[in-house]
């Protein structure tokens, strides 16, 4: 990875640069890093690189020619631009495992009361290390730069970078070394016990509770991880291995793609969790009595299940199995309740191309003795029963990408193009 960063003071990354991480990758190769002083680009014996306002105000503004021109010069095709400042978006993990993926990035450090407005039109993003105000842009530049070569393969042991704050959006775990005896202040039992699963169990119920405590926004912006411990446990179990052997279009893939989706819609709703969670877990698993009332054996398989009374009442139940019941695209109405909406949404998943690529596939298993033809005439009147603007298929809470790839698919359909892509799809089924 190359980062190079743009600053009017040097001399701040002296000691940085001579830190272990940072030193031992830029020997070893893994890491380039590149100090610009944005001074070398002003012109004039003095090298001004900052004016007063226009339309009066305090403090001096970064002026564009240097920092613009200190930007192309160092820039190449594959450079991604980054301006700090407080005004950026909020830097955290995840934008920092996006920016590991890059081969080089150039860092621009702020000063005085700020740049020009015109030198945000020239980079890719604008970030912040926080809500707060400091002298420069020198600080996060250090914060990101370390923050990104920790996550650089080879950087670290790989152990040294999984189970840490943040990674799974939840704060780290409690620690402890020797001595196991401190003042009467004693290490966890369970920590020596041995018991690999137990130790792993109660970990993620100490960083769940930690976070709680601290940080409670975290669990809010990533609502998951607010599911019961030992119900996911269950799912995860007992429940997931069944589709294990289903076809593509159901199979335990399908499912967490369902998860993940409704946990996505429900970002901003004040909805159970455990009851979104085990509804997408349990909504298709009847696939295996078959495929035409899968919805009404899926229900049926949830409100059966003794295990899940220690977490349900029965009223809690009737309500999952009525929202499993609703959630086909071939459903006559709307869904009972909410619940039913964010698993018919979640279940939608409407990518366009995967769409056709999978009625290809259950259409050419459904109808093996067909011809050519026959089978492309069998999945044009099912894509056009279900997704052309007089299909049954109903948003019932569109999610932007499932209103994009809706809107994507009828404009093929007007356009000539989904019999184009079905053959291709047919033909490399077939070859």
């Amino acid at each position: 990875m190359k980062i190079t960063i743009l600053t009017i003071c040097p001399e701040q990354f002296d000691s940085f640069l001579n830190t272990p991480l940072i030193s031992r990758n830029r020997r070893s190769g893994l890491l380039d890093v590149s100090i610009v002083d944005i001074r070398d680009y002003a012109e004039g014996s003095f090298r001004k690189i900052d004016d007063s306002p226009y339309g009066g105000g305090s403090g001096m503004l970064l002026r564009c020619e240097p920092v613009l021109d200190a930007l192309s010069d160092v820039s190449s095709e594959n450079s991604y631009s980054i301006i700090l400042s407080p005004s950026g978006h909020r830097f955290d993990q995840k934008i920092a495992h996006r920016l590991s993926k890059m081969e080089e990035i150039v860092l621009i450090c702020g000063h005085y009361e700020g740049f020009d407005e015109r030198i945000y039109k020239h980079c890719d993003e604008s970030l912040s290390i926080g809500d707060y105000v400091l002298c420069g842009g020198e600080l996060p530049a250090m914060v990101i730069s370390e923050a990104l070569m920790r996550l650089v393969e080879g950087s670290m042991k790989k152990e040294s970078v999984i189970e840490e704050s943040f990674e799974e959006g939840l704060l780290e775990y409690p620690q402890y070394t020797k001595p196991f005896d401190y003042k009467g202040d004693k290490v966890p039992d369970i920590l020596l016990s041995g018991n690999h699963e137990a130790i792993r169990k109660w970990r993620k119920k100490k960083a769940l509770a930690k976070t709680k405590e601290i940080r409670p926004d975290l669990l809010e912006q990533n609502k998951i991880l607010m599911v019961d411990e030992e119900l996911k446990d269950y799912i995860e179990e007992k429940i997931l291995p069944c589709y294990k052997d289903y076809e593509r279009s159901h199979n335990i893939d399908h499912i967490r793609k369902v998860i993940s989706n409704s946990f996505e819609l429900i970002e901003d709703l004040d909805v159970d969790v455990n009851k979104a969670y085990c509804i997408a877990a349990y909504h298709d698993i009847g696939i295996r009595f078959g495929r035409d009332d899968h919805e009404i054996t899926s229900g049926k398989w949830l409100y059966e299940d003794k295990d899940l009374d220690r977490w349900f009442s029965q009223e809690e139940k009737v309500l999952m199995k009525e929202a499993i019941e609703d959630h086909r695209a071939s459903g006559k109405g709307k869904p009972r309740t909410v619940y039913g909406c964010i698993v018919a949404e979640a279940d939608r998943d409407i990518d366009p191309e995967t769409v056709i690529k999978r009625c290809v596939q259950f259409e050419a298993n459904a109808h093996k003795g067909s011809t050519y033809e026959e089978a492309l005439e069998h999945v044009l009147k099912h894509l056009d029963e279900k997704y052309s603007e007089h299909g049954y298929l109903k948003l019932w809470m569109p999610s932007r990408k499932n209103i994009e790839g809706l809107e994507t698919l009828r404009r093929w359909m007007k356009e000539g193009k989904i019999e184009e892509k079905v053959r291709r799809y047919y033909d490399e089924l077939e070859g």
